[in-house]
């Protein structure tokens, strides 16, 4: 896998730049989601002569660095190796491309996630509307609906009156919460560029209560009915004695961004907690855990 520094370097900067990734063609769904997840406006797909998966994806040139950055760490924690690359390409109209994949999702029985410029009359149904940006979490990828369909499996079947969303990126799981009648939602993420985002999101919901907060969840006071944590698996490892300590007793801890084959080191991390239910969307897992009695 090549670093940012000499894996992506164009001697120009157009207002275009193509990011090529090289992967093994079982990684080439997860890394497609996650082009769009970082903001790609378009990803065209091809075979290298080797059999692997080649994957193109258009970024405006400022946006380089991160890209770069966030697709090696992501690599990494797939467990997957790659080559990443960049090279600056004639201006195009990836308009229509970007607006195609970011279509209205329906989730679980009463949500229903939609882009602005895309918004369906579905009155039996929680609509979310949410503008695709730096931000993860539109509701195309996997672990986002993986968490909405436990948040709204929580929510309906038990009194739900505090939530806390990890992570929260574009704020999706907080509104769903909020949208769902919990009356007291934090959304919680350690990058506070992101928030402004978030928040746009739930104002345009007309969700402006849930509080919004920049740092991590060792550092919170109080517990909560629902924890939601939508990271990477190491993270979820890692941060696994805050998460637990930020759960009421019988309340609930949603945990994802989990693969299947990393499903048992992460159980391994809450060893006082069993497995209530376990959604599976592809490679990628969603867990409930309540405290084992």
């Amino acid at each position: 896998m090549s670093s940012p520094a000499d894996g992506v370097s164009v001697e120009a900067t157009p207002a275009w730049i193509a990011v090529t990734v090289e992967v093994d063609p079982s990684l080439a769904e997860v890394v497609i989601n996650f082009l769009f997840e970082l903001g790609a406006s378009g990803v065209l797909t091809d075979e290298t002569a080797s059999g692997g998966a080649r994957l193109e994806a258009a970024f405006h040139a400022t946006e380089q660095t991160r890209v770069a950055e966030a697709l090696d760490r992501y690599l990494v924690s797939l467990g997957g190796s790659g080559s990443v690359r960049a090279a600056p390409v004639a201006p195009v109209d990836w308009t229509e491309i970007y607006r195609r994949h970011h279509r209205p999702v329906s989730v679980g029985r009463r949500l229903l996630v939609a882009p602005p410029w895309d918004v369906p009359a579905a009155p039996e149904r929680e609509v979310l509307v949410i503008e695709p940006g730096m931000a993860f979490g539109t509701g195309q990828h996997e672990t986002t609906r993986g968490c909405l369909e436990a948040i709204e499996t929580i929510v309906t079947s038990g009194q739900v009156a505090s939530a806390l969303d990890v992570g929260t990126g574009s704020g999706i799981l907080a509104l769903a919460l909020a949208r769902l009648g919990v009356p007291r939602v934090i959304g919680l993420d350690l990058d506070r560029a992101v928030l402004p985002l978030a928040r746009a999101n739930l104002v345009a919901n007309r969700a402006p209560g849930v509080a919004l907060v920049a740092g991590t969840a060792a550092a919170l006071r109080g517990r909560f009915d629902l924890v939601v944590a939508n990271l990477l698996a190491k993270t979820v490892v890692d941060e696994a004695s805050a998460l637990a300590r930020a759960v009421a007793g019988s309340g609930h801890l949603v945990i994802s961004g989990i693969l299947a084959d990393q499903v048992p080191d992460v159980l391994a991390a809450y060893p006082a907690w069993r497995v209530e239910s376990s959604r599976g969307d592809g490679e990628w897992r969603t867990l409930t855990l309540v405290r084992d009695p």
